[in-house]
């Protein structure tokens, strides 16, 4: 029932993505042909599940939202519309599953439901005469960004999507299953394009064990994109601190990053991402700098953060300062030398090549050592780190 409703949904693109999400859950607790019951059991132990991404920071809605929400959530539960896209998200899936155990929804009359035409595309069937949009931050993306199917102006097609209580909360479902935090006003979404071929045995492991524990380390650590390796190196850094592997069947994963501009919410990227390899080397490095720890030998570096002193691993001190050096710009001949490094050891990290891994290594210290020893200006944060890169141990750690 679920993988026949997915495959008649006629567009490629986020919606479709965050469909698949949210479908997987059930797949995960009911297998693919679930009743009403079994459909609110899986929904409500997903909500369970992702209930701390369910009360996350979300932007509110705006108007036009806002106001065909009320009118929306009046006829199917007799709510009104909350604040923010979070709460809405939330509502949605709670009386949903009321509905489903109420009897008042019928499954499989939903999810055989998909009706295109002039006016948009339907999914599901009208709830006490009414269906609802799709929101903005998810339509709006998908619209001006990528244009396919029924999202192409020159078709003559309205670019609208309507729900039923059911397929919405599929939707809204992978929302939460792919948030990734909501950072400086931009929205980042990680999703699993073809998930659906993973169904329905090796699914969890790529929901539980790899998607969900890749996105809370972006709430958590506000991982925010400045550059992709950055951005990678961070989530990876993250990941590694906590002791995460993820399976390699999470991977490649697509991020969305959306933002607001003026009106409009805007996809500005879409990435690919891949941490293997990062996530094999950084939780080597740090269970190599823990073991020298439990021998006596410290070797995390003492940096101040406003008023307070703290202690990190030299390579997670180094892609700060590199983060800085791209918000703020670095001056003299130590400019963007931490950035230059950092990128230089993503990709060698990322070829696999040992050898590459130890060039970039050594000319670091090269340029390291020149930067320390001789006239060129560099920051005191910056040379108290590449003293720290300089010592023995690490270098051996590094390698």
């Amino acid at each position: 029932m679920l993988l026949e409703a997915l495959a008649r949904y006629p567009y490629e693109g986020l919606t479709r993505e965050l469909l698949s999400l949210g479908m997987s859950w059930v797949v995960m607790n009911s297998g693919l042909e679930p009743d009403a019951e079994e459909l609110a059991d899986s929904l409500e132990g997903a909500l369970h599940s992702l209930r701390n991404k369910a009360k996350a920071h979300t932007s509110k809605m705006g108007r036009n939202d806002r106001d065909s929400f009320d009118k929306v959530l009046k006829v199917w539960f007799n709510r009104s519309a909350p604040e923010t896209y979070g709460e809405l998200f939330e509502l949605v899936l709670t009386e949903t599953i009321k509905l489903l155990r109420n009897g008042d929804i019928d499954p499989s009359e939903s999810l055989s439901s998909i009706k295109t035409d002039k006016n948009g595309t339907y999914l599901g069937v009208t709830y006490n005469g009414e269906q609802a949009i799709l929101p903005a931050i998810i339509k709006q993306p998908e619209y001006y960004e990528h244009q396919s199917g029924f999202l192409s102006p020159t078709t003559g097609q309205k670019a609208q999507i309507r729900m039923d209580p059911l397929w919405f909360s599929f939707t809204v479902l992978g929302f939460f299953t792919g948030f990734a935090g909501f950072i400086g006003g931009k929205y980042y979404l990680m999703t699993k394009p073809g998930i659906e071929g993973l169904w329905p045995y090796e699914v969890e492991d790529v929901i539980v064990k790899g998607l969900l524990p890749l996105t809370e380390a972006g709430i958590s650590g506000r991982v925010s994109l400045s550059t992709e390796e950055l951005y990678e190196i961070k989530l990876a850094m993250k990941l590694a601190e906590e002791n995460r592997i993820l399976p390699e069947e999470v991977y490649p994963v697509t991020l969305h990053l959306i933002s607001l501009e003026g009106q409009v919410y805007t996809e500005l990227k879409t990435l690919q991402l891949d941490l293997s390899g990062l996530s094999g080397y950084l939780n080597a490095y740090v269970k190599r700098i823990n073991a020298l720890a439990t021998s006596g030998v410290q070797m995390t570096v003492k940096l101040k953060e406003g008023e307070a002193q703290v202690e990190k691993y030299p390579l997670w001190a180094l892609v700060d300062i590199a983060e800085r050096e791209l918000s703020k710009g670095v001056s003299g001949d130590g400019e963007m030398l931490a950035y230059i490094f950092v990128k230089d050891l993503y990709r060698a990290i990322n070829s696999g090549d040992r050898k590459l891994i130890e060039d970039s290594v050594f000319r670091l210290f090269r340029q390291g050592r020149a930067l320390l020893e001789g006239s060129g200006r560099a920051s005191g944060q910056l040379r108290i780190v590449l003293k720290a890169f300089m010592w023995r141990e690490h270098l051996g750690v590094l390698l």
